[in-house]
């Protein structure tokens, strides 16, 4: 007989996963492959960014003093005698009375203390001299080394999804690998008799499998690779030796369906052949009866059959796990702030996420369900942009009352 299952809060439920989910362990991988991944180690800036005073303008680099009488009734001539281009700097020091001219990122003039952009000024003699009819301020124009990242500065923080604007911070400062997990090997296994193909014609009593294309697309989503997703018969033997493969290949295993109270259910029928793993009824809607555990160190979930379900908890405790097993600092999707535009209907002592469609009035989220939160309906899923969560302390709410919701997709503006 398969056991009884476990009593478990969300909160609780959570705990466990994120406990279990250890991230895996990490290694230098070249920048071209890390983006949307997770940095494991801090990036510490080597060296100052920009590694040294440059100008922000093409122009004249001057020194402010010799321009400070400058007006237009008196104007002020000054002989340019150097050129500083970008990689090509100018190697004497000016004096008192010398100007030069310079490209933007070349480094500033040893002398020089400002520039003057080529629209503020008037080339003279060709490029022999500039006209200068407006003073300029000392350090006008110049990017000063350091004031972008001072050496020794942690310029990137370990658990960052690196963007390519991160990876364009990392190569400025001379790294081409950065130190990242490995992509969580997945597998998902779906059972049930009922279901076909989707390209399959319907026959009484089968339903299309809408679940293993979905939640295949959910795990590539949140940085999975997939070892395998497959569909299985109501077989608990099969689904246990199945499971059991699955196990020695992925770091995480998925099975979808089969662990509610029927009499049928092959995956908790086969929690005793596979071991190391929990029946759990869990205090949330959708997606109470599940399955955990950590066989060999490999995380499993017994996730529910209906489509809401599936999302639910994939969002709720799946996703965040492979997050961590990446070595994510944020694990959960963005939360925003909303407000209801309608009542709505919860029970203390359970966590509720609903599917809710979000607009913008007056700057502000409103949220109103998507559609009938029945579990097997795949529609409001469809429509949602987020997951509204009821805390479980919470009861009715009401239409204007504030709320925090699990943020799928923006809404349009």
């Amino acid at each position: 007989m398969s056991p009884r299952p476990r009593e478990l809060t969300y909160a609780e439920a959570r705990e466990r996963v994120l406990a279990a989910a250890v991230p895996l362990p990490a290694a230098h991988e070249p920048i071209a492959r890390a983006l949307g991944r997770a940095l494991r180690r801090d990036l510490v800036a080597p060296h100052a960014l920009p590694p040294f005073d440059n100008s922000a303008m093409d122009g004249w680099a001057v020194i402010a003093a010799d321009l400070a009488s400058a007006s237009p009734n008196a104007p002020v001539r000054v002989p340019v005698t150097g050129v500083a281009a970008a990689g090509r700097p100018l190697e004497r020091v000016l004096a008192r009375g010398e100007a030069a001219l310079v490209m933007t990122g070349a480094p500033i003039p040893a002398g020089t203390d400002a520039v003057v952009p080529f629209e503020d000024g008037s080339r003279e003699d060709g490029d022999a001299a500039a006209r200068f009819t407006l003073p300029v301020r000392a350090g006008a124009n110049i990017r000063r080394a350091g004031e972008d990242v001072t050496a020794g500065e942690v310029a990137l923080a370990a658990g960052r999804e690196l963007s390519a604007h991160d990876l364009a911070l990392a190569a400025s400062l001379g790294f081409a690998e950065v130190e990242l997990s490995p992509a969580p090997r997945v597998a998902v296994l779906s059972t049930g008799d009922e279901l076909l193909d989707p390209g399959e014609p319907l026959r009484p009593g089968a339903i299309r499998d809408s679940n293993l294309p979905m939640l295949a697309m959910l795990v590539t989503q949140a940085g999975g690779v997939l070892t395998l997703a497959e569909r299985l018969p109501d077989d608990a033997a099969r689904v246990a030796e199945r499971v059991r493969e699955a196990v020695e290949v992925s770091d995480v295993v998925l099975t979808i369906g089969g662990v509610s109270a029927g009499d049928f259910d092959p995956v908790k029928q086969a929690l005793d052949a596979i071991g190391e793993i929990e029946l759990w009824r869990v205090a949330m809607r959708p997606g109470r009866p599940q399955a955990f555990g950590a066989p060999h160190g490999r995380l499993f979930f017994g996730l529910p059959g209906n489509p809401a379900s599936v999302a639910c908890v994939f969002e709720a405790l799946v996703r965040p796990a492979l997050r961590k097993l990446q070595g994510h600092a944020a694990l959960d999707r963005p939360r925003v702030p909303v407000r209801l535009a309608s009542d709505l209907e919860s029970r203390a002592g359970r966590t509720d996420f609903v599917r809710c469609a979000l607009e913008w009035r007056l700057g502000a989220l409103w949220a109103l369900p998507a559609g009938a939160q029945v579990s097997g309906h795949l529609t409001p899923q469809s429509r949602a942009h987020a997951l509204l969560v009821v805390p479980e302390d919470a009861g009715r709410l009401q239409r204007g009352d504030e709320a925090e919701a699990l943020l799928l997709r923006m809404p349009e503006a």
